[in-house]
């Protein structure tokens, strides 16, 4: 393996399911915790802010991972084949990790607060969009 290539295009697949299963088996974790406290959150008064913060993170995560997206995918399409593989997966992984990132923390303000709304739906969304970033077909797979 030279210094230009990195895993391959299964590899990368096999490493974006992980990410978003690890927002998922967070969630079910912290639904469980809640549910044996009887919905009642963690903290011991709900930090209202917490709310707009999971609004506002979770915006801007979705907004800069896919901007972060399309200008690795950019970058991608503008290099030949065979130095696509890092900015290919760097397009995959970042805002993968971005988004986990706004997840994680809308989940946590869902466990303290024990608010469903706006904290979960926050972060089913991002799970939403983390699952339709995973690639499904290879784009180098026939290209030239």
């Amino acid at each position: 393996m030279n210094r230009h290539e990195g895993p391959s295009f299964s590899d990368q697949r096999m490493i974006c399911i992980a990410l978003v299963f690890g927002i998922a088996m967070y969630a079910i974790v912290v639904g469980v915790i809640l549910k044996m406290n009887e919905g009642i959150g963690l903290s011991d008064e709900p930090m209202e802010v917490l709310d707009t913060v999971a609004l506002v993170v979770g915006i801007t995560v979705a907004v800069v991972a896919m901007l972060i997206r399309w200008i690795f995918i950019k970058k991608a399409e503008a290099t030949d084949k065979e130095h696509r593989a890092r900015p290919r997966l760097l397009s995959r992984i970042i805002p993968l990790t971005i988004i986990e990132g706004g997840g994680l923390l809308a989940i946590t303000i869902w466990m303290l607060n024990g608010n469903a709304v706006p904290s979960l739906a926050v972060a089913c969304v991002l799970l939403s969009l983390a699952i339709a970033l995973i690639p499904l077909t290879d784009p180098d797979a026939n290209a030239g």
